[in-house]
């Protein structure tokens, strides 16, 4: 007799059974091995512009988490108090944050306006600034030192609020909207904090000069040769040197051209991209000064390497005396001096218009021995793109100085632009719903929940953007295959 009984056999494990997984496979998913960090940054690269991708990605693994939160938190946005309470929150919980915080962009409108919806007398004008809270500027200065490209759209712009803007002292782009009547010691004050900066863009906004204040400022400017008392000048600090200077509908501000010309705060030897767009209402100025802007471009001529010029209009625009003043005389245009030139581009904002001649005086006045890439814009109403190609690209042209083809002759004399390499046009078709979001986005109320008034704009406000969505979906549906048909023959 066997003193021990043979042991059952353990059963085998079924297929649904799971094997273990070795340490070292574990490690290293979760540290990442398997995936260089070149890769995982081209992975978040190509995931930066949704949000809900780079947060899923952050969550994969500690490897991930970094990369993610880099692209995640490039770029802040703050438009009111909530907004920076929330920050705040963030960053208190993980500092490390405000390090990936390359990009910030302010917004603000304390001048509440309803102009479509009636009277706003009885209203509220003018609330009290956020970026004043606590909150503000405990994120202020926590940004300060990471901030590298910051945009403002601020409206007022004054005293009240220029503060938080002053903690942003790394900052090397600086894009400032709505800055047509801010005043130029606001502005000082802001650009001279900031002492690396080295690209600056300023946007004047659709203002209609006053005809009294434009002619003050302008014998102001002939009759006083030293610089605005509102700049302080300290003779320690080195002039700011700008790369990039963009001046949007702003020729009218002397005294803001006559700081950005002032060589003991700006030294523009060394500026290379250069964008210049002026104002469309000039009928009611009898005098338009053009001096400013030559001395610009001739303190620019022999470094300067790219130009952008945009001109505005509508259906039936006036005449342009800016236009007419560089374009007038080839051979003596203030453009002639920009010896150094490789890109030139030219944008027009007349909608409805496919008319060349404008592009034709601009690329004859520009010195054409360095110019090696061309770049046109136009814009145009997608109503009207089937009919107006017809006239200017696909019909025998009665007027070769109204054809496209014009263009394409002047820009392919070797004689004239020998090193020329690349030639764009650009369309832009354009919506009518996109012509009226100026007046109906960003509807503010008095604060008031109990408003009649407000909650009646607003829910005005939401139908109309429905029937405007409406409207583009039917404009594409019903213009889609006409342009194709277009394009295919052109």
């Amino acid at each position: 007799m066997e003193s021990h009984q043979k042991q059952p056999r353990k059963k085998a494990k079924t297929s649904n059974s799971i094997a273990p997984i070795r340490r070292s496979s574990r490690v290293a998913a979760r540290q990442g091995w398997r995936i260089p960090p070149e890769i995982l940054l081209l992975i978040m690269n190509e995931l930066r512009d949704s949000k809900a991708s780079l947060q899923k990605a952050a969550l994969v693994c500690r490897a991930w988490r970094g990369p993610a939160q880099s692209y995640l938190f490039s770029q802040m946005c703050i438009r009111r108090f909530q907004d920076c309470r929330r920050i705040l929150k963030i960053i208190q919980k993980s500092p490390h944050i405000a390090l990936h915080v390359n990009r910030l962009v302010v917004a603000e409108y304390i001048y509440l306006s309803l102009p479509v919806f009636g009277s706003t007398d009885d209203r509220p004008t003018k609330r009290m600034s956020y970026l004043r809270s606590k909150d503000a500027m405990e994120i202020a200065s926590v940004l300060g030192s990471s901030v590298r490209e910051l945009g403002v759209s601020v409206c007022p712009l004054d005293e009240n609020n220029v503060e938080f803007l002053k903690h942003m002292r790394r900052v090397q782009t600086l894009r400032i909207r709505q800055c047509g009547k801010v005043r130029l010691d606001i502005l000082a004050g802001v650009i001279q904090c900031m002492r690396d900066i080295t690209a600056l863009h300023l946007f004047g906004g659709i203002i209609q000069p006053d005809l009294e204040d434009y002619e003050a400022d302008r014998l102001k400017a002939l009759t006083d040769t030293t610089t605005s008392s509102a700049v302080s000048s300290t003779i320690d600090i080195p002039p700011l040197r700008l790369t990039r200077l963009t001046l949007d509908n702003l020729e009218y501000r002397f005294d803001l051209l006559k700081f950005l010309l002032d060589p003991r705060h700006f030294d523009l030897g060394s500026l290379e991209d250069l964008d210049l767009a002026w104002m469309e209402d000039q009928v009611d100025i009898t005098t338009l000064d053009y001096t400013s802007l030559d001395r610009l471009i001739g303190r620019v001529g022999t470094n300067l390497k790219s130009l952008t010029l945009g001109f505005s209009g509508g259906r039936h625009p006036p005449r342009d005396r800016y236009m007419e003043h560089y374009t007038m005389s080839p051979t003596t245009s203030p453009l002639r001096c920009l010896v150094t030139l490789e890109s030139f581009s030219i944008i027009s904002q007349e909608i409805n218009r496919l008319d060349p001649s404008p592009y034709l005086a601009l690329l004859a006045s520009v010195s054409p021995s360095s110019i090696n890439r061309v770049k046109l814009t136009t814009h145009i109403d997608v109503e009207d793109f089937h009919e107006l190609s017809q006239f200017y690209f696909a019909l025998p042209e009665k007027d070769p100085a109204q054809h496209w083809k014009a263009v394409d002759s002047l820009l392919g004399d070797e004689d004239r632009f020998p090193v020329l390499q690349n030639f764009t046009i650009t369309v832009v078709l354009e919506f009518q719903s996109e012509l009226t979001k100026l007046i109906l986005n960003d509807i503010e109320g008095c604060g008031n929940s109990e408003c009649s008034d407000c909650e009646e704009a607003i829910e005005e406000n939401n139908e109309l953007k429905e029937m405007m969505n409406r409207h583009a979906k039917d404009s594409v549906d019903r213009t889609s295959t006409r342009i194709r048909e277009c394009l295919r023959r052109l």
